[in-house]
């Protein structure tokens, strides 16, 4: 049986105002550091972070969304780009422990976030 996310506690970490407005996965291909991140999750006890830029809904028959699978950065032992779904994070992030919104975030270009990801070959960042 699948999983209705809008039951679901992970929810809360992709609120209304956020999935509203999140682009849909692939629409910001190629704009590398100028891709906007709409939402920041992260670990309040370790040093796990994520930062979504883009997201589509899976849903059912009736055309009602069930989860969401997103795209974005995740910061941690190292720094990459990734997708995830949000069900992952129902009861407790993929670490097994509680992950948190950021409340206060404000929508940030990639290149202010992790500007050495983000560097041409002559070491400046992209436009």
């Amino acid at each position: 049986m699948e999983r209705d996310c809008h039951k679901a506690p992970a929810l809360k970490l992709l609120p209304y105002r956020v999935r509203e407005n999140l682009p849909i996965l692939g629409s910001q291909q190629g704009l590398g550091g100028r891709a906007k991140a709409w939402t920041r999750w992260f670990i309040s006890r370790g040093s796990l972070e994520w930062y979504i830029t883009e997201g589509s809904a899976r849903r059912n028959d009736e055309g009602r969304a069930v989860d969401y699978l997103l795209f974005g950065l995740v910061v941690g032992q190292g720094t990459k780009l990734d997708y995830f779904w949000l069900s992952d994070f129902a009861d407790r992030g993929p670490t097994d422990l509680v992950v948190e919104g950021d409340r206060h975030w404000r929508p940030k270009a990639m290149a202010e976030i992790a500007p050495e990801m983000f560097k041409t070959p002559d070491k400046t960042l992209e436009d």
